[in-house]
């Protein structure tokens, strides 16, 4: 299981996306789990098909966008879980911004790096 590859492919995916270089929303949808949940840095907690609809909503809608990811931190991994944390930074024409991401990954072999994700949790660091 490449955990930390997993995280930064689907984040590179992100950025694709939502500067229109990517059209097809299939790398989420492999990777998300059916119970999917992410709680953003607002605190709205989002269910998988929630999550998967601001997805698509936010196709193209910036023409200047990094997202890079730093400090992958292992916390827990067993047979049936791996919980690690990370930080996304996203690069924007008007400014920065970080966020501290704690993510639960669960095995499947059918999936890209052999995870899914099945819990994300993001805060605002400052």
């Amino acid at each position: 299981m490449r955990w930390r590859e997993e995280v930064d492919e689907l984040h590179q995916f992100f950025e694709a996306y939502f500067l229109g270089t990517e059209s097809s929303i299939e790398r989420a949808e492999a990777v998300f789990a059916p119970e999917f949940r992410f709680v953003s840095v607002s605190g709205i907690d989002s269910d998988r098909a929630s999550t998967l609809q601001m997805i698509t909503d936010g196709h193209a809608h910036t023409s200047n966008l990094t997202i890079t990811t730093s400090d992958h931190r292992l916390i827990l991994h067993t047979d049936e879980v791996l919980v690690a944390t990370y930080i996304e930074h996203h690069q924007l024409s008007e400014g920065a911004n970080h966020r501290l991401s704690t993510v639960v990954f669960v095995p499947d072999a059918t999936a890209p790096n052999g995870l899914q994700w099945k819990h994300v949790h993001e805060t605002w660091i400052t």
